[in-house]
């Protein structure tokens, strides 16, 4: 292999490392998110992770005693969704760096963005890796 072939191949692997790396910091990143919702009156506090998973449900007063059942189900459920909204947007923050140009994150995370619209039919290969791997046109 010639030298500039090994330089190009170098600089490949270079900035395969740096993108391993930042996917590495963005996972780390989102695995920590962490929104807590207190509903009014603070009957209840829900605490949601990345992806909106509920990772705790408080009743901080025992203002929940006084509520009909129904009621309490919808503070619950009202406290989990403003929570979830809240981690949709921080993953949103985290994320959008890395998304490509145009892309919104806070739409891509709420599903109003269809992910197969942001694929390339076909990916482009570097001229050494079509070299390397006797692709022609």
């Amino acid at each position: 292999m010639s030298g500039s072939h090994a330089e190009e191949l170098e600089q490949l692997l270079a900035q395969y490392r740096r993108q391993f790396a930042e996917v590495k910091e963005t996972q780390r990143r989102l695995r920590e998110i962490s929104c807590t919702v207190t509903a009014p009156r603070r009957t209840v506090a829900v605490t949601v992770g990345h992806g909106g998973v509920v990772k705790n449900v408080e009743f901080p007063t025992g203002a929940y005693k006084r509520m009909a059942p129904a009621d309490l189900a919808g503070v619950v459920l009202k406290a989990i969704a403003d929570a979830q909204q809240q981690a949709r947007g921080e993953a949103a923050e985290v994320m959008a760096p890395s998304l490509p140009p145009g892309v919104d994150a806070l739409k891509l995370f709420s599903g109003d963005v269809d992910i197969q619209s942001l694929l390339k039919p076909e990916p482009e290969l570097h001229e050494v890796t079509r070299d390397v791997m006797n692709i022609r046109d």
